[in-house]
């Protein structure tokens, strides 16, 4: 009897630790959300005095991708799975705009998107991270200056 209670109180303890924990991941994931959002939304308006209207139009698809990645975060009907593929859905577009940044070798792009990398980096750490993407690179290029080749060794 005495061991059901001690038993049972440590199983209470750790399911609220658990709990806790989960509540605490969410909260991290729902603030990297919001701040992914308010990122992407400054590089989109700041992207319309670029030359390249692709370029515009991708920071605004991006935008539009952090906003919904946002809300299925927020909605407390939302799943594992529905932040999964919100997910995916906002890697594709982060990854295409990343790419496009990468080959236009354009340093003041790179430094706008700074925010956007440093903002997704911890939404996809929150999320569980993701080892098909080459996230090492992305950390390496929020800690350099893209132009500096020394770090290409």
């Amino acid at each position: 009897m005495v061991f059901a209670r001690i038993f049972g109180s440590a199983a209470a303890v750790a399911m609220m630790a658990v709990l806790a924990g989960c509540a605490t991941t969410h909260s991290s994931l729902r603030s990297s959300a919001d701040r992914l959002e308010r990122n992407a939304d400054a590089l989109a308006r700041d992207a319309r005095g670029y030359d390249s209207s692709e370029y515009s139009r991708d920071a605004l698809q991006l935008a539009d991708e952090a906003h919904d990645f946002r809300r299925v975060v927020d909605d407390s009907r939302s799943d594992r799975r529905d932040v999964d593929a919100a997910f995916q859905e906002l890697s594709r577009k982060y990854h295409d705009l990343r790419d496009e940044v990468d080959r236009s070798n354009s340093r003041e792009a790179a430094l706008h998107f700074r925010p956007v990398t440093e903002a997704y980096l911890d939404v996809e750490r929150s999320v569980g991270g993701y080892p098909d993407r080459d996230s090492r690179r992305y950390a390496r290029d929020r800690d350099r200056d893209p132009y500096d080749r020394s770090y290409d060794r």
